[in-house]
């Protein structure tokens, strides 16, 4: 527990920062320490921001106790063939199926030797773990046998039958975030890959992944996210990929110091602030939810134009574009999240 003059002082220079716009447009703020247990934080992503999710999970279950994934796959899929180019495997096995489906033997095997090895946490911390899985039914990107590949891998790996909701060809859902009153038709394909389903993607996931959260009447967010200064997690932009700057959302009751729980939201390719500003940390629908549940959540950012050339599109590393260890403890997203993770909680 935080001392309560810490808290205090957090509070009041959070609650400074909020209430000044011009520095939470322009000016990045530091990532403040709130009452948050860290050991119940979960994850949620689409696409490679589902990706990135798992990797979380898996290799941090010590601390991250659920994860949600919306078209995306399992932990691991690009490693899934032994000595392939993991970017190869990416497109033809765990994206479109073209050179067979993920192998769920190989993937279990590669995590069993990366736990043995420490360079993820234990396998046993799934036993107790919740997770989401979506699956468009029109979805040209991430096609159904990958997803139905991550619900097989957390079987496998002992997460219980009634902790995992798997929502299976979901109407007319493209490649996208979707949710209940914002963005383009569920079928599309582009933009901000937000679409209105009219689904509330992000409180079904929430409500899964925290089982006791309330529905909040209101039907917008009571504030903006601002941005917060990633500089002092990322490291050498070149080798990590990461943007300047993330996204926060800290509901009134967190930032005045009572018991509140983090989620990390992660944008898909295409969706960084580079190329859509707020659009994913205002829109795709977490916000609300957060202020009535005490729950702050944090949206890490990827940057379109950094170093290496290997990423143009902006996604999180699930193909190995800033090494082999991508999706290990000592990767240097992995690293720069679970950083993240100590700064903001207890």
């Amino acid at each position: 527990m935080l001392p309560m003059r810490t808290l205090g002082a957090a509070a009041v220079a959070l609650t400074t920062a909020l209430s000044m716009p011009a520095l939470a447009a322009d000016e990045p703020i530091k990532l403040p320490k709130l009452n948050i247990d860290a050991k119940q934080t979960t994850t949620s992503g689409v696409s490679s921001g589902a990706y990135m999710a798992t990797q979380m999970h898996i290799a941090y279950s010590d601390v991250v106790a659920g994860a949600a994934l919306v078209a995306g796959g399992p932990w691991g899929c690009a490693d899934n063939v032994p000595g392939a180019v993991p970017g190869q495997v990416a497109l033809q096995r765990c994206m479109k199926t073209t050179a067979g489906k993920p192998d769920l033997g190989q993937l279990i095997a590669n995590a069993q030797s990366r736990e043995k090895s420490k360079q993820i946490d234990s396998l046993d911390n799934l036993k107790k773990a919740r997770v989401y899985l979506f699956n468009g039914a029109k979805d040209s990107v991430v096609t159904t046998p990958v997803v139905e590949a991550a619900f097989q891998f957390y079987s496998a790996l002992k997460v219980p039958a009634d902790n995992i909701k798997f929502i299976n060809q979901f109407p007319d859902a493209e490649h996208a975030f979707v949710t209940d009153n914002f963005g383009a038709a569920c079928s599309y394909l582009g933009g901000d890959y937000l679409n209105n389903c009219k689904y509330d993607q992000a409180g079904e996931l929430l409500k899964h992944l925290y089982p006791d959260v309330k529905t909040p009447n209101a039907p917008e967010a009571k504030a903006q996210p601002v941005k917060f200064s990633q500089k002092e997690f990322i490291g050498d932009q070149s080798r990590s990929g990461m943007l300047e700057y993330g996204y926060l959302y800290v509901p009134e009751a967190c930032a005045s110091g009572q018991a509140c729980r983090l989620h990390i939201a992660f944008h898909g390719c295409e969706m960084s602030a580079e190329k859509i500003g707020n659009a994913f940390p205002v829109n795709a629908g977490y916000n609300r939810w957060a202020d009535v549940n005490n729950i702050v959540v944090l949206y890490p950012q990827i940057k379109h134009s950094a170093k290496p050339t290997s990423n143009p599109n902006g996604c999180w590393d699930w193909f190995a574009y800033t090494g082999y260890d991508y999706n290990l403890k000592s990767g240097f997203q992995p690293t720069a999240i679970r950083k993240m993770i100590a700064a903001i909680a207890k």
